[in-house]
């Protein structure tokens, strides 16, 4: 299936290691729990969420969540014991919660008579709030009212973990938190997140007036080639990126399709396309919607320069921002005050040339939990380097098994300091 090769729309760009099934594993093991459509209407519709283990669960054994929103495709029937060998080891239980977004039985809900999107009744449904209370809901089917979880999220994964750490904090012992992007707080703080225009400007100052120019004479395409420098930055690795872009734009500026459209298949934008008009393809707009608020331009910004990631953000949302300006739906909340009262040992993992989650606002997130540790890597969003290097890994499994405090992730941690950034 479409959904099983591609790998994320904003967040993930490269899959974690092994999730395909292998050989000699475990088949799936897990179970079911019955969800209110709505968990705001608790006495309305409800349909049946799976959930599968990567082994058979061990009660002696800590309980981790991998936790993915609606445009990650890491968590997916049949996954979960590649996804236990090869990333957490068998010292965890770990569990996976098939989302609602590929739920035949929730989406159905989300169309017309005619067949057609309600997005207004899609922002009901697929909104985060609901998927938080459904992971609330597999943790008390496992863990019983009062247990403590393990959490480990990714990118809009990653924002979910922090937007359940708001509403049961009070149910986590750790979380692990790996390049959220924090949409709200960004605003809240005034921070831009798409630095595009000004990276290229500063890498060679040609490319700016060049890519107006290109822009302007072939408005028919600006946004399939916006789309192919947005989807870039997931697949290029950073020392590489500024040449890339630059190839790019200058592939543009000659028209050279062949280039264009090998581009185009190497990042992914048709499986994009075809993913978005899919069945997950409204649950998806609506994370979408809410990763969004970190798009939108401050108003001494408005019009100035050229954003793809902003750009491409903002059109592929328009159904929910046109619902937002006539009063239909509400703009994506995000109360992180309610984050200074919980007491779990919270890691943020942030990337310096993050071009979806500021290092910025990274900062000011894990200073919100009492018990908040922030590293920042000298890496991009996938942290293609720390990845390579083995520090990820060695970093989450230190912490989620021992805590920020012990003498495991110590080590993990000063091993990773060659590629910690410094100011």
């Amino acid at each position: 299936m479409l959904a099983r090769r591609l790998l994320v729309l904003v967040g993930l760009s490269t899959g974690i290691a092994g999730i395909a099934h292998a050989d000699g594993l475990p088949g799936p093991v897990g179970g079911s729990v019955v969800v209110p459509l709505d968990h705001g209407a608790p006495d309305g519709p409800s349909a049946s969420l799976a959930y599968e283990l990567g082994a058979n669960f061990d009660a002696t054994k800590p309980t981790v969540f991998v936790i993915t929103d609606a445009q990650q495709f890491h968590v997916r029937p049949g996954a979960m014991p590649a996804l236990q060998a090869s990333l957490f080891g068998d010292g965890f239980n770990v569990v996976g919660i098939m989302g609602r977004g590929s739920n035949p039985a929730f989406v159905r809900h989300v169309r017309d008579a005619q067949g057609q999107p309600d997005w207004q009744a899609a922002w009901r449904i697929f909104r985060s709030a609901q998927w938080v209370e459904d992971i609330e809901a597999v943790r008390r089917r496992l863990l019983g009212e009062t247990g403590k979880a393990l959490l480990y999220g990714r990118s809009g994964g990653a924002l979910l973990v922090h937007e359940y750490l708001a509403a049961h904090g009070d149910k986590v012992a750790r979380a692990w938190t790996q390049a959220p992007p924090v949409p709200t707080l960004a605003a809240e703080l005034g921070l831009q997140v798409d630095h595009f225009w000004e990276e290229i400007g500063a890498h060679d100052p040609s490319l700016q007036p060049l890519l107006r120019r290109v822009l302007s004479d072939h408005p028919t395409q600006r946004a399939d080639w916006l789309r192919i420098l947005q989807r870039q930055n997931f697949f290029v690795p950073l020392d590489q990126r500024d040449q890339e872009r630059a190839r790019l734009i200058r592939a543009m500026a000659a028209n050279d399709l062949a280039v264009l459209a090998a581009a185009r298949k190497a990042y992914q934008v048709e499986a994009i396309e075809r993913l978005l008009a899919s069945l997950e393809g409204m649950a998806i707009t609506v994370r979408l919607y809410e990763l969004q608020a970190s798009t939108a331009p401050a108003p001494a910004q408005a019009g100035d320069g050229i954003h793809p990631g902003r750009e491409t953000f903002l059109e592929q949302v328009r159904p929910l921002i046109s619902l937002r300006e006539r009063g239909r739906i509400a703009a994506p909340v995000f109360d992180s005050a309610r984050l200074r009262r919980v007491e779990a040992e919270v890691l943020v993992l942030a990337g310096r040339h993050d071009h979806t989650a500021d290092y910025r606002v990274l900062i000011a997130l894990a200073a919100h939990y009492p018990r908040g540790r922030l590293f920042i890597a000298d890496d991009n969003h996938v942290f293609e380097a720390m990845n390579r290097q083995g520090h990820v890994t060695a970093l989450m499994r230190a912490f989620l098994t021992e805590g920020m405090d012990s003498a495991a992730y110590r080590t993990a941690e000063a091993t990773a300091g060659v590629l910690r950034w410094r100011e």
